[in-house]
């Protein structure tokens, strides 16, 4: 007994080490809320997580391997703080579901390899109008209607977990530096015996100078069978003075190519925002932001139309209260148009021919 004790003593001292020498920081996100909506669906309060950003944990690492390398590693995990299960956006089953990556960099840039974070998608938030915030932002186009679609979507013609905010068994190559941010990244897809099936490819670029920012993406993802199943193209420009910025963004998302016709676009969302931040104090923030989107697609027609504002309070620098109001307006027939306003929100948030309002308020902390 004494010896199994001693050993693991040791084994203790020796992972206590390792932690310092390479430099492993814990790190996470919790955001909790509540939420209520009123739409022609009826009325709806829940407890709600991530409305501000998701919910999630992680490790990360680094090791000085001289003359200007660094070899590195992020693992990263998301879930819902209502019950602690992994958080819908995961690749299903798996424990580190949003990063799991090795990187080696220097001055000329980083390389990346494994599950990551989509470099197309990143470049965005700079000229988001709400910073890609979880709820009532161009998050929910590009996550929820071109590249992660979930799994009960009988017609999607993709496997859920691939694509969009996480790209797997994919490698990357990245530079940020003097205001400027470029992503690279190819994805396998990871299918057996197959070059093209469920792959991809994703860039973005994004550049701050005296205050002005611009920033384009683009990522494509092919469907199980190898032939191109999605898209998006995204633009957009910032500028921020002082206590005040202003941001807009348009974007042009499609899926499900060939469902309904050859080349036909079963999906084509043209959405677009213009948002303005107000820091009145030092800890409070108003953020103003307007969208229209317009599934153009084979299975839409229709529109969904968005105004958001938010106020966040500064407790600490990782503690923010928030309060939401939002009103929205969906026509008839919006097909994935009012998807924006569904991305971890109460089910029925946009509910199609009517009138919608959203408050929501809750805590953010960041350790």
């Amino acid at each position: 007994m004494k010896k199994t004790l001693l050993a693991i003593a040791v084994m203790g001292s020796m992972a206590g080490v390792a932690y310092a020498d390479s430099g492993v920081i814990a790190w996470g996100n919790i955001d909790v809320g509540v939420m209520t909506v009123k739409s022609p669906a009826g009325h709806n309060t829940a407890y709600t997580d991530g409305q501000l950003s998701p919910s999630e944990f992680g490790l990360k690492g680094s090791e000085d391997l001289g003359d200007g390398l660094k070899a590195g590693f992020a693992v990263t995990a998301g879930f819902d703080s209502g019950n602690g299960t992994q958080d819908d956006s995961n690749v299903p089953g798996a424990l580190f579901g949003r990063e799991a990556k090795l990187t080696l960099g220097g001055q000329w840039g980083t390389v990346g390899a494994g599950l990551q974070y989509d470099p197309g998608l990143l470049a965005t938030i700079p000229t988001e109008p709400r910073g890609l915030a979880d709820t009532f932002s161009l998050l929910g186009p590009a996550v929820g209607v071109t590249l992660l679609t979930p799994p009960a979507c009988s017609i999607c013609n993709k496997p859920a977990g691939s694509g969009g905010a996480f790209d797997a068994n994919s490698v990357s190559y990245t530079y940020s530096a003097n205001g400027l941010y470029l992503g690279l990244l190819h994805t396998f897809g990871g299918k057996a015996g197959s070059s093209s099936a469920s792959s991809g490819n994703s860039a973005g670029i994004s550049y701050t100078n005296s205050g002005f920012t611009a920033s384009a993406s683009y990522a494509a993802l092919n469907n199980p069978q190898g032939t191109s199943s999605s898209e998006f193209t995204i633009f957009g420009l910032g500028y921020a003075n002082g206590p005040f910025a202003l941001r807009a963004q348009s974007g042009d998302y499609k899926t499900m190519y060939g469902l309904i016709a050859a080349g036909v676009a079963a999906t084509d969302v043209k959405a677009w925002g213009v948002g303005a931040d107000w820091k009145f104090s030092t800890e409070n923030k108003l953020n103003l932001s307007y969208y229209d989107a317009k599934d153009d697609g084979a299975i839409g027609g229709g529109k969904t139309k968005t105004v958001a504002l938010l106020d966040t309070y500064s407790l600490s620098k990782g503690t923010v209260l928030f309060a939401q109001v939002a009103s929205i307006k969906v026509d008839s027939n919006p097909g994935l148009s009012n998807l924006m306003d569904e991305i971890y929100a109460p089910a029925g948030i946009a509910a199609p021919g009517g009138n919608t309002t959203a408050f929501g308020f809750g805590v953010n902390h960041r350790f």
